[in-house]
């Protein structure tokens, strides 16, 4: 599958944007979330001055871990952009990924030129909440438990079809206001 996407991430009132050739997909976007929330973490740690670092910029240093395939391991996965060049290629990448470290959800819009993607409603889902099962951090188990048993494909794509199954499970049930996606001309 194309993983191509463009992530929009939102942090301090502050929009900063990245194109990735492999970071799209399904389970990719909520690795890519784990990552900024530990870092904005690290950084809130005491520090000297009241100055407010942002980790989103530091995404451009992610690197593939083994929830990427072997190929992908400690390869640069995405590269910062400007706001205007990330609105000409959501136009023709797959996904649009919009990551909010404030409240801590990640977005996903499907382009609907893709037509393995056409089944599927844009939806916003927590990173992690132990009130909501629909959440990164409970796909991410949910998986796992799934893959103790023999399957014919790789870890990988096993955890891109699970995490497909639960992000268009997510999305079918009925989105209450508080969810209501901000894409603008998307």
């Amino acid at each position: 599958m194309d993983t191509r996407a463009v992530y929009t991430v939102h942090e301090n009132g502050k929009d900063f944007y990245f194109y990735t050739k492999y970071a799209g997909g399904f389970s990719y976007p909520f690795e890519a979330a784990d990552y900024l929330r530990g870092l904005k973490d690290a950084l809130r740690r005491p520090r000297t001055g009241k100055q407010d670092i942002c980790a989103a910029p530091l995404l451009a240093q992610m690197k593939g871990t083994y929830f990427f395939p072997d190929a992908l391991k400690d390869k640069i996965l995405f590269t910062e952009i400007t706001k205007e060049l990330a609105e000409d290629m959501e136009k023709e990448a797959p996904f649009a990924i919009a990551v909010d470290l404030e409240q801590d959800t990640v977005a996903f819009h499907f382009n609907d030129k893709y037509e393995e993607l056409n089944d599927l409603t844009d939806v916003v889902l927590p990173r992690a909440d132990l009130a909501d099962s629909y959440n990164g951090a409970a796909f991410k188990n949910e998986s796992l438990s799934r893959q103790m048993g023999k399957t014919s494909m790789t870890f990988h794509q096993t955890n891109e079809r699970i995490f497909r199954e639960l992000i268009q499970e997510a999305a079918g049930r009925e989105q209450t206001e508080g969810q209501q996606m901000m894409w603008g001309g998307l």
